[in-house]
């Protein structure tokens, strides 16, 4: 079942099963906006109301983002990292326990469906530079620095 949220950034595609949220992405705008309310959608709506007007999120959404076992690890890490805060991809594998696992990782934290509120758009390059997201570049800049993180300074654009 798919719903959608109007959100400061564009459309968000908001899809579950029965009772879990299995994919949140950028999405274009829907032809049509009917949205199927149900009490999962009820949640993910009210986590990302609280998310963009900037108030703490209480996440009590089951999620179940499809995935290898690999990549379910990988999207686990990336759930410990702080509002505001990042983590390069060299860390994340550093995490994961294998720092030679830098590519598997990236590709990992490429494959995440359930946007912002497993939060992807918190890792970054090395060197400081964004580096991919599913969501569009722009939409991880603009996430970043929602999140309070000092792009300008930080980040190399």
């Amino acid at each position: 079942m798919i719903s959608y949220f109007k959100s400061p950034l564009g459309w968000i595609e908001i899809e579950k099963n029965a009772n879990q949220l299995i994919a949140l992405n950028f999405c274009e705008p829907p032809i049509s906006n009917h949205t199927l309310t149900t009490d999962v959608t009820n949640e993910v709506v009210i986590q990302l109301n609280a998310y963009f007007s900037n108030k703490t999120i209480d996440c009590k959404i089951s999620m179940a983002p499809i995935g290898t076992p690999f990549q379910q690890k990988i999207w686990k890490i990336l759930l410990t990292i702080p509002k505001g805060k990042t983590l390069t991809y060299s860390e994340v594998a550093k995490y994961y326990g294998n720092k030679k696992s830098v590519r598997a990782v990236g590709a990992a934290i490429g494959k995440n469906p359930i946007l912002i509120l497993i939060p992807c758009h918190r890792v970054i390059g090395m060197d400081g530079s964004m580096v991919g997201y599913a969501g569009g570049i722009e939409n991880k800049k603009q996430l970043l620095e929602h999140e309070g993180y000092p792009i300008q300074k930080t980040l190399n654009l």
